[in-house]
This record gives structure tokens, C-alpha cells and sequence, in this order.
């Protein structure tokens, strides 16, 4: 037995390539071209054509005058009329067949923008919150600018009183505030 081909790896989350379209259902007979109601209207043709051929065709009335057809007359005439229904039915079915292609294009064309849209949206949030982060950071970044500086003026201060004044209460908060800030920036590291 030979070995099966592997299958395919599937696509990164990035390089998705979209689905194929859905194919229109195809509503025609493989023999005669005609949808439903152009089969419909072609059985509908031929069978009016069948009852002029049985019955008397051997004149015409329009606008309540006979006008006296030879018989030979009238069964092209009754052939010309049958082919004339089996061609408008087949346009017919074109035309239908052609809108409801349009549709699907119209819908295809409208779910992509749809894609399309929420991508650009998820892409502007992602800006949005990489801004937000950007924002975050330098706010805390300021905040821990500020707390240095705070803990400067207090160490100048605190130097200050000490340098001024040297009794043993000032050099007991000197000495107390330089461990404070040397056990918080052991834990900050």
C-alpha cells in the first residue's frame, strides 16, 4: 500500500489566505439549459403549441375578424411560436441566473468590507492600547521620578538638621531614614 501524502501544515494565525466563495447552486437541467420556471414556461409553450397544431388552424382572429390562413400556414407559424417561447425561456433563465450571481458577489464583496472593517478596527485598538501602555509607563515612570526626588529633599533636609544641629535625635532620624532607604531600594532591585 503506498504511503498517503502528508497533509498540509495549517496556516500561521497571520498568513490565513480567505475561504473560497460559495458556489451559486447550480438550478439547471444539464440537458435542456433551463431552470425551473424556464422548463416550466417551455412545457407551458409546447403544450399550447400541441393544442393550436390539433385543433383548427386554419385561420387567425384579431380584433373580431377572421382572416383565413392556408393549413400549411400554420404549422410554422405554430413551430415559430413554440421555439419563440423556448428562446424566452432560456433568456430568462440567463437573466435569473445572472442576478442571483450578482447577489452572491454583492454579499461576498459586502462580508469582505465587513473583514475588512473589523481588521482596520482590531488593528486601532492594538494602537490604541500600545498607546495606553506607552502612557502607563511614563506616568509611572514620572511617579517614580517624583518619589526620587521627594526622598532627596528629605535626605537633604534630614542632613541639614543633623549638620545644624548634631544632637543624637537628628542623627537618630538620619541614621533611620538612610536604612529605610537602603532596605527599599535592596527590595526594588
Amino acid at each position: 500500500m503506498p504511503p498517503s501524502p502528508p497533509e498540509p501544515a495549517p496556516p500561521s494565525a497571520g498568513s490565513e489566505e480567505p475561504p473560497d466563495p460559495p458556489e451559486f447552486p447550480s438550478t439547471l437541467r444539464p440537458w435542456s439549459g433551463l431552470d425551473r420556471l424556464g422548463l416550466n414556461q417551455t412545457i407551458g409553450g409546447l403544450v399550447l403549441g400541441l393544442i393550436a397544431l390539433f385543433s383548427s388552424y386554419d385561420h387567425i382572429t384579431f380584433a373580431g375578424r377572421s382572416i383565413p390562413l392556408q393549413q400549411q400556414w400554420g404549422i410554422p407559424l405554430i413551430a415559430a411560436s413554440v421555439a419563440t417561447v423556448v428562446v424566452d425561456a432560456q433568456l430568462a433563465t440567463r437573466s435569473r441566473l445572472r442576478a442571483a450571481r450578482d447577489a452572491v458577489r454583492a454579499a461576498q464583496d459586502a462580508a469582505r468590507i465587513a473583514d475588512e472593517t473589523t481588521e482596520e478596527r482590531d488593528r486601532a485598538d492594538q494602537e490604541r492600547q500600545r498607546a495606553n501602555r506607552e502612557r502607563n509607563r511614563a506616568a509611572e515612570a514620572r511617579e517614580r521620578q517624583a518619589e526620587s526626588l521627594e526622598r532627596l529633599d528629605q535626605a537633604a533636609l534630614l542632613s541639614a538638621r543633623v549638620q545644624l544641629d548634631p544632637n543624637p535625635t537628628n542623627r537618630a532620624r538620619l541614621q533611620f531614614f538612610l536604612t529605610l532607604m537602603a532596605n527599599r531600594d535592596g527590595t526594588d532591585a
